[in-house]
């Protein structure tokens, strides 16, 4: 990869990481259904220049339903008032042993023992969160933004199915399926006045919302997918592991979050499971490569 495409990998990572910090400052004006349906009806004037990505309307829907639905209203939900932005940044990060464990059951994708092992520290790291859940995080929060990576697991179980198409245009079109099941859902249990709500919000929370959805979005995916049409994808995913490591710097620096000792252990121990369950078959070939 050569210097300019590492810089682009690196905003990638920077507006993937910071986007958690827009997230936390959003959802202190808006709720979470709410603010997942705001999120892409804001998108929707792009369907105008992106055409449909030439798949099966089933697809697009089950992307809408489980990424673009299904992981945000389980997130926000919990980073409302159960976890801090810079945890929910790592924890949501789940979603590649949980995808690792999917394929597996699914598709019959063979399991390494090094990935294995990996999963192994993840479920040990989310047990020290589980265990020493206070402040930063309760239990319920766990368990939702665990229910949110499920979510965004199972997505990526129809994304195995749609090699070569532009990642961008599908998001867009996906981004049809929230605006009103997540409306409804807010005017059921969380307003009564769902547009006066959004008609209150300050410059700081327009700001944020516009910030979750164009440059997370529009930014990040345009970039991503760009990346790996020119690169193989065992070159481009693993600096998706740097996302949490933003995620919990720019949190610290912008919102002043700090973690407990048992929260750096337990991000601590979840980092290596995940660094064993992405990076470590490409390793173990290196090694093997390597050995007369």
């Amino acid at each position: 990869m050569n210097g300019r495409d590492l810089i682009l990998v690196m905003i990638v990572v920077v507006a993937w990481g910071s986007n958690f910090t827009a997230m936390k400052l959003a959802l202190e004006e808006l709720p979470p259904f709410l603010f997942v349906g705001l999120r892409f009806l804001i998108l929707l004037p792009l369907l105008v220049v992106l055409p449909r990505p030439p798949i099966p309307w089933w697809k697009i829907i089950a992307v809408g339903a489980l990424i673009n639905m299904g992981q945000f209203a389980f997130l926000f939900a919990a980073m409302r008032a159960d976890a801090t932005a810079g945890l929910a940044s790592l924890l949501l990060q789940s979603q590649a042993p949980m995808t690792i464990l999917l394929s597996a059951l699914v598709l019959g994708e063979r399991v390494r023992g090094v990935q294995l092992l990996g999963i192994g520290l993840a479920v040990a790291g989310l047990a020290i969160f589980g265990l020493g859940a206070g402040g930063n995080l309760t239990r319920l929060g766990l368990g939702l933004i665990l229910c949110g990576a499920l979510c965004w697991a199972g997505g990526n179980m129809v994304l195995k199915g749609l090699p070569g198409v532009a990642m961008l245009p599908l998001f867009i079109w996906a981004s049809l399926v929230p605006p009103i099941p997540m409306a409804a859902l807010s005017l059921a249990v969380e307003t009564p006045d769902p547009i006066g709500t959004i008609a209150a919000l300050s410059l700081q929370g327009w700001a944020s919302v516009i910030y979750v959805a164009l440059i997370s979005t529009v930014l990040g995916y345009s970039l991503w997918g760009a990346l790996l049409a020119r690169h193989k994808a065992a070159d481009v995913t693993p600096f998706a592991l740097l996302i949490p490591v933003v995620g919990i710097a720019t949190s610290a620096a912008i919102l002043g979050e700090r973690l407990t000792a048992i929260e750096i252990l337990g991000a601590l121990v979840i980092m290596a499971g995940l660094a064993l369950s992405v990076l470590g078959p490409r390793l173990q070939r290196t090694g093997s490569e390597t050995r007369p």
